[in-house]
């Protein structure tokens, strides 16, 4: 079977260092989707934190149930102490029971609060987990964390797993991650909100050309063809480092035993710019406001210069309507902040079928009732 994983030993090292050798002990990584956040936590950190003597690492996606964190968070735990299955107890003795996870559990098919018993039991498998871990170094990976600022029915939950995380010994470090930039300043910037100055939020490094390079390796070793690297990294940076366009359009030269990029990226770049493709569709799914901000940073315009506040208002909304549509913007993958004031494009594929579709922010039509 061909692995396509890409090792990142040096990354994991070194953010295994901030946290266990130089005093950092919560790392929070906003990295937009489809960059191989995941892959990396699971295939690069998890494994390299038990080669530096980590005993025991619970990862926990809270997207696995998005209706009710609160039962992935104690799935998670569950599965990091299988022997502690129907023996959690809580301080008097009390016999707390486990969620059978062996069948699917119900949805609630809207966002649930976590019931009185069901945190009891949360930080009941929290502190066995400590006590299991004896003194001994322990990491918490907390995925798509900013999904607890995204509805008021989680809020006993988050500031539950707060006290959880305060509480615990300064041998377990633990890492946030999330792919929504707003919803994670939310969680961490609002000083209403439970994890209110608990960890500092950074960028999560993009895939560089080594990466590329480590695809090449692939396809030649299967095929024994050599393809050109600079023009598959051309077109992954092109895709806004999208790592599963990228792996998908070398897994079919594989298929084709091809080197023609080019023909191969052809057959690719009809779905995602074609009628009906990928940025007919990502385009159609923006506000208004969303697509003239997105113009005119397009146009090389300032966004809030008197031409640009005036378009805005023709189209009908306002400043404040303007600046939501940039965090928007920035949660969809489509710009990133750059500096103060100053953000950047990173799908230089939309900004191609933009061109050729003729699209600017002149083009633009108000409704007929304003917009939101």
């Amino acid at each position: 079977m061909i692995d396509w994983h890409y090792p990142r030993p040096e990354l994991a090292h070194e953010h295994l260092a901030r946290l266990f050798d130089q005093g950092l002990s919560r790392l929070a990584f906003f990295g937009r989707r489809r960059i191989g956040k995941t892959e990396y936590l699971q295939r690069d950190l998890i494994p390299a934190a038990a080669e530096k003597g980590v005993v025991n690492t619970f990862y926990c996606s809270l997207w696995e149930n998005k209706d009710q964190p609160h039962l992935a968070l104690i799935r998670a735990l569950q599965d990091a102490l299988p022997s502690q299955r129907g023996k959690l107890r809580g301080k008097a003795g009390l016999n707390l029971g486990v969620i059978d996870f062996s069948a699917e559990v119900e949805r609630a098919d809207r966002p649930r609060p976590a019931l009185a018993n069901e945190l009891t039991l949360a930080s009941a498998s929290f502190q066995q987990w400590v006590k299991h871990l004896d003194g001994r170094p322990g990491l918490i990976i907390l995925d798509e964390i900013q999904h607890l600022a995204t509805s008021t029915a989680f809020t006993s939950f988050a500031a539950a797993l707060r006290t959880m995380l305060d509480m615990a010994p300064p041998n377990i470090a633990v890492i946030f991650t999330g792919s929504s930039l707003t919803d994670l300043q939310r969680l961490f910037n609002d000083q209403k909100a439970p994890f209110f100055n608990f960890a500092t939020v950074v960028d999560f490094p993009l895939l560089e050309r080594p990466f590329v390079d480590h695809l090449a390796r692939i396809h030649r070793e299967i095929t024994g063809l050599t393809m050109t690297t600079a023009r598959l990294w051309e077109l992954f940076d092109r895709s806004g480092r999208n790592a599963q366009v990228i792996t998908g359009l070398v897994s079919q030269m594989v298929l084709r035993k091809s080197v023609d990029i080019d023909a191969t990226w052809a057959d690719i770049e009809t779905e995602l710019t074609g009628a009906g493709g990928w940025c007919e569709r990502a385009w159609a799914d923006l506000l208004l406001s969303d697509q003239a901000v997105y113009l005119l940073l397009l146009e090389g315009q300032e966004l809030f210069s008197e031409s640009s506040l005036a378009l805005y208002d023709a189209l009908g909304f306002s400043r404040g309507s303007a600046q939501q549509a940039i965090k928007r913007l920035i949660n969809r993958s489509l710009i990133i902040r750059n500096g103060h004031g100053r953000y950047e494009r990173i799908v230089p594929i939309l900004d191609q079928w933009l061109k050729l579709t003729g699209k600017t922010s002149q083009t633009l039509t108000p409704p007929t009732a304003h917009a939101p």
